[in-house]
């Protein structure tokens, strides 16, 4: 059987670390927003000398702004203990963070554990590796505090991010899908039928891919062939042939993978299948009524049923007709 084999793409593109968001070398002129109580009182005293003599400011409104200043001044203090105790926390911690040269003026990116804080000029930065491999990083520039049985490596963060591959499994969840499972070289070992319950990116850090979980199966966004609201081929009857004799209603209960072969299982027995995704779309047109069209004429699916491995139709209850001569919405050739 051709089209079983999923040879997709890799899911998670490589990104070279060090290549993060680079940035041009024009020089970055620094501003400092901070006004300390030096500089307030001299505005005051500016004030003072340039007011009107014939209309002299009121002490009370000095007495006003000067209280003002001190509350802010409290609060900046509030905020600075704060931000080094929340350094303080991530000793210990993987973090992930970007932060600019200083030589080049580029954001590069910095990862790894917290090993230590140092407060420079007042503000905390977190000291990440040791010795030659020493990393400084602004407390205020970490993006990621992770524990250790959450802690992704640079390449894997950067990699989830690529291609929006997390929203994409994420939003498999609650959603029927068929996948044909492999050995990792392209050859299918097997097929997997039904609603995905959640997510497991536990193996992301060791460069597997996230896992969408169906019950006691997992499987990978690469190997999913078909995606539905609904059940599409275990559960549904379908016509089949039995020692020659044809029965109409059979129930598929399985669909099993032997080599380059499928085989859908009804009422126990198996039946060779060349294009799964042909089965689970001639029912889907066959439940919801849709119209397909076949020689310049259109109507409805009323039976389906396979025979010699192929899917056959019949349409208003006419003759029997090949699925894959039938030009109807979303029908693909690809398995």
């Amino acid at each position: 059987m051709s089209g079983l084999s999923n040879n997709s793409t890799p899911l998670l593109a490589p990104v070279t670390p060090g290549q993060y968001m680079p940035q041009n070398n024009s020089t970055v002129r620094e501003w400092n927003n901070d006004l300390d109580r030096n500089a307030f009182l001299n505005l005051l005293i500016t004030q003072l000398r340039y007011q009107d003599p014939l209309n002299p400011m009121d002490d009370r409104e000095f007495i006003a702004q000067l209280a003002q200043f001190s509350a802010l001044e409290q609060m900046q203090h509030l905020n600075s203990s704060f931000n080094r105790f929340h350094a303080f926390n991530m000793i210990g911690q993987s973090v992930f963070g970007v932060t600019r040269d200083s030589a080049t003026s580029q954001l590069r990116a910095v990862e790894g554990r917290v090993d230590s804080v140092r407060v420079i000029n007042g503000e905390p930065w977190l000291v990440i590796g040791r010795g030659e491999n020493e990393q400084m990083l602004r407390a205020s520039d970490v993006q990621f505090v992770l524990d250790d049985s959450l802690a992704l490596t640079l390449t894997a963060l950067m990699e989830l991010n690529a291609g929006n591959v997390v929203n994409q499994n994420l939003a498999m969840v609650g959603r029927y899908v068929q996948a044909i499972t492999d050995d990792g070289q392209g050859h299918a070992t097997g097929f997997v039928e039904g609603k995905v319950e959640f997510v497991d990116f536990s193996g992301v850090p060791h460069g597997l891919p996230p896992m969408l979980v169906i019950g006691n199966e997992r499987v990978h966004l690469g190997q999913i062939i078909s995606v539905a609201d609904g059940p599409m081929i275990i559960g549904h009857e379908i016509g089949f042939y039995n020692s020659g004799v044809f029965v109409p209603n059979g129930v598929i209960t399985d669909v099993r993978i032997s080599g380059e072969n499928a085989y859908l299982v009804i009422n126990g027995n198996e039946h060779s299948i060349d294009r799964i995704n042909f089965v689970s779309e001639a029912l889907r047109l066959e439940r919801t009524g849709a119209e397909v069209s076949h020689m310049g004429s259109t109507g409805q699916i009323t039976q389906v049923f396979v025979n010699s491995g192929a899917v056959w139709v019949r349409i208003n209850n006419g003759g029997p007709i090949q699925f894959a001569d039938v030009m109807g919405p979303g029908i693909s050739d690809d398995n």
